[in-house]
């Protein structure tokens, strides 16, 4: 496909793209049949007002307006009462938010909500935070909505929330809206750490440390997956509240040890290999009596988890101060990354704890650790992003450096002494054939600046790299009879990096002159301007120019990189169809920069 008619149908589906989004903003934020119920997100009333709270003390019924903080005991039974709405449709719900409490729902006489666990089942004995859904579209205006609640833990007893009402399908997208910044992170987390697990697992460099990356990886998914396990919209999803909870609990006991395991990896001296390796038996052995506990009813996940934030909060503490003191010994960089994700998470767990305590953070709990966790995670996957591609690199300096260092032992080995005196020998017996003496010479001027390049950087005069061109050329011109060759050497006092003018010429001799279809011609033209000093190699080839097919000595990138390196100069080339390339290099003056066209 011609790249013409490729640009067309680029255009084109472009085009059908961008009428498709025009075509779906309309759909779904413009049309809608007349009457539809539409999903609008602030339909959504708060009738936290004027609740009966109901007393079986003997003292008088209140009315209290949410949230309150009641002192009530454990199991004690809160009772709410409220009159249905007058404005509810045939799908209106009531909504709020409980944290370990068990819920029921009457409206009038007939039970039409529960969750939590109303009596002692194996495996599931407590409540868990959850947002309450009651649909109450059957009922009628006047009605009494009951609500009772009860917690295991005196700190969640008396704590009522905030309720609303409004449809069904305005408070789900309510909870969505609230929490779907959260779930994308984690998915994102969960996707990018999987697709690097992959690539590392099928990665065939053996130097990266593979074992370290992967501890990494898994953390990270295993940290973003808890996020998504606690995420509200998965109990939305999955319809099973009690269940994904438990889950979460259940990694959150795991990462501990997932996350020690990683840092035991940068453990190189034993005495800071056996205190983390105290540290996963430890949280280990925690992890194994929670499940224990919660099996045999001794003590749920609800208490025991917040005894085990306590102590990832102490572990964080104690691995701060050793990542610190670890950095310093070894001096590496990566450690030092490790431990700024490391203080950023501690810090916000503290700040957390810290603003629990007050009450206006209420609505608003877990936005510092959520926050707090994702920096820590992006950071998590760059630190160890960037630890692969070092380790990589550095594998392939050593490679680099091997072979520069096999290169320069091959050309010690050669006994270049003798080839020149062997050469200089021969031209001295051809003093009455100049054509061969002349041939000879130019092959051993040749043959001395290709074995210089293998050991040669920097700069170096513009009139050494012309004496190597014209050896070059006088070659070619023998062997290539019909080549015609112009040099106009006008200035050759200035500085230009190493070998990187010749294999420019010879690349213009072999894919342009000599391919030729008239008389094969190159013209060398070297002369000074205002701002620089140029280098213009023109041949009547095919118009092929090096960025398009180039067959030099040396790489055309890397000729291009030393020459804006070293000497900030720049190459241009423009081709004609049929008539030849100019390829011009520019070597700024002192105090000028050359542009790149």
């Amino acid at each position: 496909m011609n790249e013409r008619r490729l640009k067309q149908l680029n255009i084109v589906v472009v085009m059908a793209i961008f009428a498709g989004l025009i075509f779906i903003s309309l759909f779904v934020f413009v049309f809608a049949p007349e009457g539809q119920n539409r999903i609008t997100g602030d339909t959504i009333t708060d009738i936290s007002d004027g609740w009966i709270l109901k007393s079986y003390a003997g003292g008088n019924d209140e009315i209290v307006t949410l949230p309150v903080d009641l002192k009530a005991d454990e199991s004690d039974i809160i009772v709410l009462m409220h009159m249905v709405p007058d404005d509810i449709t045939g799908n209106t719900a009531i909504v709020f938010k409980t944290e370990f409490q068990n819920v029921r729902v009457m409206l009038g006489d007939e039970t039409i909500y529960m969750n939590g666990v109303m009596n002692d089942q194996k495996l599931m004995k407590n409540a868990v935070p959850s947002y309450n859904i009651v649909e109450i579209g059957e009922a009628s205006p006047g009605e009494i909505i009951t609500i009772y609640l009860s917690s295991a833990y005196r700190k969640y007893s008396g704590r009522i929330p905030n309720i609303y009402y409004g449809t069904k399908s305005d408070i789900i997208f309510n909870i969505i809206n609230n929490n779907v910044v959260s779930l994308v992170l984690a998915i994102a987390l969960m996707a990018i750490a999987l697709l690097l697990t992959v690539s590392l697992v099928i990665m065939k460099n053996k130097e990266v440390d593979k074992q370290k990356a992967l501890y990494a990886f898994g953390f990270i998914f295993a940290t973003a997956l808890w996020s998504l396990l606690s995420n509200p919209i998965m109990q939305l999803i999955t319809k099973n509240i009690f269940g994904i909870y438990m889950a979460g609990m259940v990694m959150l006991l795991l990462l501990p040890v997932i996350y020690i395991m990683y840092q035991r990896c940068f453990a190189l001296k034993r005495r800071y290999a056996k205190i983390f390796e105290i540290g996963i038996f430890i949280y280990a052995i925690n992890f194994l009596t929670g499940a224990i506990f919660q099996m045999f009813n001794v003590c749920d996940f609800a208490t025991y988890v917040s005894i085990t934030k306590v102590l990832i909060m102490i572990g964080l503490l104690l691995l701060s101060g050793l990542m610190y003191l670890a950095a310093d010994a070894y001096e590496d960089k990566m450690i030092y990354s490790n431990l700024i994700a490391n203080t950023i998470l501690l810090v916000t767990l503290v700040i957390e704890a810290v603003l629990s305590l007050f009450k206006f953070y209420k609505r608003y709990d877990g936005l510092v650790l959520d926050v707090g966790l994702y920096i820590f995670l992006i950071l998590m996957v760059i630190i160890v992003q960037r630890d692969i591609i070092k380790e990589v690199n550095s594998k392939k300096e050593a490679a680099l450096n091997s072979l520069e260092q096999k290169k320069e032992q091959i050309v010690k080995d050669i006994n270049t002494n003798l080839v020149f005196k062997a050469l200089n020998e021969a031209i001295g017996s051809l003093k009455d054939d100049k054509a061969n003496s002349r041939l000879i010479y130019n092959t051993s001027v040749y043959l001395k600046d290709n074995i210089r390049a293998t050991t040669e950087e920097g700069l170096v005069p513009f009139a050494e790299e012309l004496t190597y061109i014209k050896a070059y050329l006088e070659m070619e011109k023998r062997i290539n009879k019909g080549l015609t060759v112009e040099i106009e050497d006008k200035v050759d006092n200035f500085m230009i990096p190493y070998g990187t003018v010749e294999p420019l010429v010879e690349n213009a001799v072999r894919n342009g002159a000599l391919k030729s279809t008239v008389n094969p011609r190159i013209v060398l033209r070297i002369y000074e301007r205002l701002d620089c000093f140029a280098i213009q190699i023109v041949d009547n080839g095919k118009g092929i120019g090096p960025d398009k097919k180039y067959d030099g000595t040396v790489p055309y990138k890397t000729i291009k990189k030393k020459l804006k390196t070293l000497c900030k100069a720049g190459v241009e080339i423009r081709n004609k169809d049929g008539k030849g390339t100019i390829v011009t290099i520019k070597v700024p003056k002192e105090g000028f920069i050359i542009k790149e066209e």
